[in-house]
């Protein structure tokens, strides 16, 4: 254990969906400062989700500054290492020679591919390509070709919304073919810029969550890239999770590192823009046939863990919107609200500005209110909302009970902004039946990635250490309703149905 009179400090960069923020910790894994800027989402048009690349870097290095400022550290010596977390899935092309960027960052949420995507998955190719993976696993029982044989693109894959992008533009194809564009997620573009253009990198953790990587061999996969007919000299080199004084990785894996989830079975709920459920999987990747993802969670040297992962991409996006229109003026009152009431008076959320993910998998479907009556009152419809949100979280983790049929952690952890709500914290406690264990420091990329970097530069010697560092603020114990929720969550069940290709010609 480090000792108070350690002076040493970790920088830890979290670029996210819609704030970029920058924490300065102690060596006892303390806020010392921190600074944070809003991003601005450019949405020009249906299904539009872009992001300024000069924006980004602006607000980049201004966090860092105003919060290594904010900390009053004595001298930059003080600070030992720096780690960056970004969100995952967000692309852009530069030019080979200038680093000029082509075009705004296309992120994981722009739904324009939605009509390409689903011609790839319902193509003869992308047929045969499956079939061949199902027969060698006949043969083989192989766990990659059993994934192979059931994978199913969407519009949150990099890989799809690059194909899509040089369809629409051909010329940029041809540029890609000679080798003069280069391809990059978040954490790969800024370590161009950090380095001056000397690293065209990205580590695994990002790599994999392209579409674009087979985990089974820990490469890119070259038979989607022949499938799709991209170049892959555009892609950059992979490496490990940890440099020797800085490192990248994505951001929920960030946040795995940052509640301390190193044991297989352990379950991670991050509610943020989105939901992400993570569940540490061990040394093995897994194999679904409902869309989840399976992931690497770290690869640090020798040691490489997976995780496995289903989302919902809209929760965060409809606080904002409930907000933007009115249904309540004060975010924080959500919770109040929604148990002001004793139900939801037959009201139903579903929450799909950008499709509806695994085990759904359909990128055409809406956002809706349903089952709204003269009798219905705003507050039932924020409860509404927030239970759609639990609801979500429990169709995935129900996911994924069944397919991984391994022993799960006795509880759950919880981090993000939206699990400052403890309506909504308290339903994901009583319908998964498992204890929820609301961590007392929310931003969990952040602190991971200071985690990961503290411990590669030897601020702290092991996981154990770690787990010692983690503080929980509350664990809220599952109540017996379940029942109570049965017939709502079936109601809700069909209002997904109703749901879905609703944005198809």
């Amino acid at each position: 254990m480090t000792s108070e009179n350690d002076n040493r400090a970790i920088v830890a960069v979290d670029v996210g969906t819609t704030t970029v923020r920058c924490h300065v910790y102690d060596s006892r894994a303390r806020l010392i400062s921190e600074s944070f800027q809003q991003l601005k989402i450019l949405q020009p048009s249906p299904g539009c989700k872009e992001i300024c690349p000069d924006s980004l870097w602006s607000q980049f290095t201004e966090v860092i500054k105003d919060a290594i400022s904010a900390s009053k550290t004595s001298t930059l010596e003080e600070i030992v290492a720096m780690g960056i977390s970004t969100h995952r899935g967000t692309y852009t092309l530069w030019d080979r020679k200038t680093g000029k960027v082509l075009h705004n960052f296309i992120t994981w949420q722009d739904t324009r591919a939605a009509e390409f995507v689903d011609s790839v998955n319902k193509s003869i190719s992308y047929g045969v390509v499956k079939g061949g993976a199902k027969f060698l696993h006949f043969f083989t029982r192989m766990t990659r070709w059993r994934a192979a044989s059931s994978f199913i693109f969407s519009t949150q894959h990099a890989i799809l919304r690059l194909a899509w992008y040089f369809d629409q533009h051909p010329e940029v194809k041809c540029r890609a073919e000679a080798g003069e564009i280069m391809f990059g997620t978040i954490d790969t573009w800024l370590v161009w810029k950090l380095t001056g253009g000397k690293k065209h990198v990205t580590d695994y953790s990002n790599g994999c969550s392209t579409g674009m990587f087979d985990p089974y061999v820990m490469s890119w996969n070259w038979i989607y890239f022949t499938l799709l007919g991209l170049p892959m000299t555009i892609l950059p080199k992979l490496q490990d999770t940890c440099g020797r004084t800085d490192l990248e990785v994505a951001d929920q894996q960030s946040a795995m590192f940052g509640e301390c989830c190193f044991e297989r079975g352990d379950v991670k709920c991050t509610m943020g823009t989105g939901t992400f459920m993570d569940i540490n999987v061990g040394r093995h990747p897994t194999a679904s046939k409902t869309g989840l993802y399976s992931l690497v969670c770290w690869k640090i040297k020798d040691e490489i863990v997976f995780m496995c992962e289903g989302n919902s991409a809209d929760t965060g996006t409809s606080v904002d919107w409930g907000q933007k229109i009115g249904l309540y003026d004060n975010i924080g009152d959500t919770s109040k609200l929604a148990n002001s009431v004793d139900n939801s008076n037959g009201t139903c959320f579903v929450p799909g500005f950008s499709g509806i993910q695994a085990p759904v998998n359909d990128d055409s479907a809406c956002c809706a209110f349903m089952g709204l009556k003269p009798t219905t009152k705003k507050e039932h419809m924020i409860r509404a909302m927030l239970e759609s949100f639990a609801f979500r979280f429990k169709q995935l983790y129900d996911t994924a009970m069944a397919e991984l049929k391994h022993p799960m952690s006795s509880y759950i952890k919880i981090d993000g902004g939206v699990a400052n709500n403890d309506f909504v914290v308290q339903l994901v406690a009583d319908l998964t039946n498992k204890p929820v264990d609301k961590a007392k420091n929310l931003d969990t990329t952040c602190l991971g990635a200071a985690f990961l970097a503290g411990l590669q530069t030897g601020i702290w010697k092991d996981k154990e250490e770690l787990k010692n560092l983690r503080e929980s603020m509350r664990v809220f114990q599952p109540r017996n309703n379940q029942d109570q929720y049965h017939k709502i969550y079936k109601i809700w069940e069909k209002s997904v149905q109703r749901c879905r290709k609703w944005n198809t010609e």
